[in-house]
């Protein structure tokens, strides 16, 4: 599932470059790449970056709500392998979360995937 969603992630950032990057879709996944790179993920973990804040309230989020989005929890238990667990911080609205939820679902679904 995990090389599922980078691949995909990969795929819907590319449809935004280099025109369309203003778009507020593809500024509210940017958070994602993190995933796509450890080493990427732990130096914005060290620098406590606004990226590594969101993504990290997005899978804490989702944690909180894997009952009304039940097809996450192979994402989260492949995050956690790599350790990446999720943490509050706060700075993720509502509607942006909604929003991310709603783009993996579509990499889960192979939206994005070829």
């Amino acid at each position: 599932m995990y090389r599922i969603v980078c691949e995909s992630y990969e795929n819907y950032i590319n449809d935004f470059i280099p025109n369309d990057t203003d778009n507020y879709r593809f500024k509210i996944m940017k958070p994602f790449r993190l995933i796509t790179d450890m080493t990427i993920y732990n130096e914005e973990k060290n620098l406590n970056t606004e990226d590594y804040k969101k993504l990290e309230d997005f899978i804490y989020l989702s944690k909180k709500e894997i009952n009304s989005y039940p097809n996450i929890k192979s994402l989260l238990w492949s995050l956690e392998s790599r350790g990446i667990y999720g943490k509050s911080f706060g700075v993720l609205s509502v509607e942006d979360f909604t929003e991310m939820m709603k783009i993996i679902n579509m990499f889960l679904k192979l939206s994005y995937w070829s």
